[in-house]
């Protein structure tokens, strides 16, 4: 049985773990859609997590094609990260990971959308604020140079003060057989769960062949309150302190 004073700092322990969050379930929808046609619902992942830690959304590898273009997923996921799974502080992302987009007809003008939306996060919230970034890199592969090959990406968390919060990211893709990189990093001082995050990718090339990779990511990360930060410390300096009487008592 445990002695008094030990009970006491394991329950200290437990409790500042337990202020410092849980994992949580989210769900993961992804939409293709060219020009103004139809939208295709490619992906529709609901539920509670498929693994522990908070992975609450996986997709595995799949092709899709519209009229003008293929879409290759290698993976998307929606992830909510706590002291579950010793992420402190907590945080949210969707991530896109290299997924390719190629112009199979050669017809030019044709503009494609992805969404991929991750909902039913529960934390971070804010205040305190959120530490929030978007970021996009990839690769292109064109047979024109230059080219009239665009992309834009728009991350959006829904329900978040300020509204957003980010604004449209437009990395050049016209280049050739060229890697591109682009970076945006936001405060959020306002958000409560259940809350989503939207990635947005509007994506057009014109010739036969032309290829874009991407991996994006959008990622929310809490700042944990002082007093919560107290909690854990006094739970840290218990163990410290139980440690060094035993070493002592040893002695």
């Amino acid at each position: 049985m445990l002695s008094t004073s030990r009970s006491s700092i394991v329950l200290a322990t437990l409790v500042a773990i337990g202020l410092l969050g849980t994992s949580a379930s989210a769900d993961l929808v992804i939409t293709v859609q060219e020009d103004a046609g139809p939208i295709t619902t490619a992906i529709d992942l609901t539920g509670p997590p498929s693994q522990a830690g908070g992975n609450a959304a996986i997709v595995v590898p799949f092709t899709l094609n519209t009229a003008d273009y293929q879409i290759q997923f290698l993976s998307a996921t929606a992830n909510q990260y706590s002291a579950a799974n010793n992420a402190v502080p907590p945080g949210s992302e969707v991530q896109s990971s290299n997924t390719s987009v190629t112009n199979e007809t050669g017809a030019a003008g044709h503009v494609l959308h992805i969404t991929i939306t991750g909902s039913g996060f529960t934390a971070p919230t804010a205040p305190p604020p959120i530490s929030a970034s978007s970021e996009i890199g990839g690769t292109t592969a064109n047979n024109a140079t230059p080219s009239s090959n665009s992309l834009t990406f728009l991350s959006t968390v829904v329900g978040s003060t300020p509204p957003g919060p980010f604004t449209p990211q437009t990395p050049s893709i016209a280049t050739p057989s060229s890697k591109y990189d682009d970076s945006q990093y936001q405060a959020i001082t306002g958000l409560a769960g259940p809350f989503s995050i939207i990635q947005a990718l509007t994506i057009e090339l014109d010739a036969k062949g032309d290829q874009v990779g991407y991996q994006a990511t959008t990622n929310l990360i809490g700042v944990p309150e002082p007093s919560t930060m107290a909690i854990a410390g006094l739970g840290g300096l218990a163990l410290a302190g139980y440690g060094l009487r035993r070493r002592k008592a040893k002695a």
